[in-house]
């Protein structure tokens, strides 16, 4: 028996882009956007390989199937499944490299769920974090689940483990996320590398207490509450000067009024968190401000939380 439809050449699916960590969660806690993402078209080939056709939108990614997020996660499932017939990508890039908005994953989604929908039985939403990790692995170093989860689970991800993988969709009042993106470029690995291995007592208890009134702020819908708790106390430190101008541009968020301000990822990019899209938009004009003042520039996005996740494009 076939593992594969019958009939279906070719598919291609969409990845949102994602905001990780969320300032509270390093590595546990992330959102889906609605702003921009990734899409990823697999065309089935009869030799048994997985090539990368084209690129588009972005230059310098690699080619080589074994070092590119989106091919080495497809290459993974294809081999677990046993699947012998080959692929080949098309790999259209909706993410600026390096912007802190879950590019490496998103592509690795996007091909992940591409191939699902070539299966006559997919799998679980579980099962394409799990393939996914895969292709997020190779870029960033480390095994965290953080944007991969949100992308393919939308809405705002707690991820409880990964082995088993193991996501709670948190539920989350009315929010509007502004991702400011300055025209720095900050790699995963470089920001992972120059962080602490070592957490104090102190440091862990006052952590875990803001991550706690975080969750209790989603479940109860309590903007001041998460006003109060989004507050990190470990990575951010380590990774402010790393953005020129960080501190004043998120107290520019906060003071324009903006629920939370932090690194969206690894950075550079700023997540805040508002009320509204007409507060979004004075955060936004308030953000932009504050990196012109040092000089820098930078683009922005307005989004909502996006509730979906990845889906195949009809």
């Amino acid at each position: 028996m076939s593992l594969l439809k019958s009939g279906i050449n070719q598919l291609s699916a969409f990845a949102p882009a994602t905001s990780a960590n969320l300032g509270v969660g390093f590595d546990i806690m992330g959102l889906a956007l609605d702003a921009v993402g990734d899409t990823v078209t697999l065309t089935k080939r009869n030799d048994g390989q997985i090539v990368i056709e084209k690129i588009n939108s972005i230059s310098g990614l690699p080619l080589e199937p074994n070092k590119n997020t989106a091919s080495y996660a497809l290459q993974k499932m294809c081999e677990e499944l046993r699947i012998t017939c080959g692929f080949s990508l098309q790999i259209d890039k909706g993410i600026a490299l390096g912007s802190g908005m879950g590019g490496s994953a998103a592509s690795a989604v996007a091909a992940v769920v591409a191939l699902n929908g070539f299966l006559v039985n997919p799998v679980s939403r579980e099962k394409l974090v799990e393939f996914a990790l895969y292709g997020e692995e190779i870029a960033s170093g480390g095994r965290h689940a953080d944007n991969v989860a949100p992308s393919v689970f939308g809405g705002i991800t707690l991820i409880r483990n990964l082995e088993p993988i193991e996501v709670i969709n948190l539920p989350y009042p009315e929010l509007y996320c502004v991702i400011i993106h300055p025209h720095l470029q900050v790699e995963t690995k470089g920001a992972r590398g120059i962080l602490s291995p070592t957490v104090a007592l102190k440091k862990y208890v006052e952590q875990s207490a803001q991550l706690a009134a975080t969750v209790c702020a989603l479940y109860t819908k309590d903007i001041e509450l998460l006003r109060r708790a989004m507050q990190d106390l470990i990575i951010e430190p380590q990774r402010a000067a790393l953005v020129t101008g960080y501190y004043a541009v998120k107290q520019a968020a906060l003071d324009a009024g903006a629920i939370s301000a932090t690194f969206s990822g690894s950075g550079p990019s700023l997540l805040a968190f508002c009320a509204n899209q007409a507060q979004a938009e004075v955060v936004a004009q308030a953000m932009l401000a504050a990196f012109q003042a040092h000089a820098i520039a930078a683009d922005h996005w307005i989004s909502p939380i996006n509730p979906h996740g990845a889906y195949l494009i009809a």
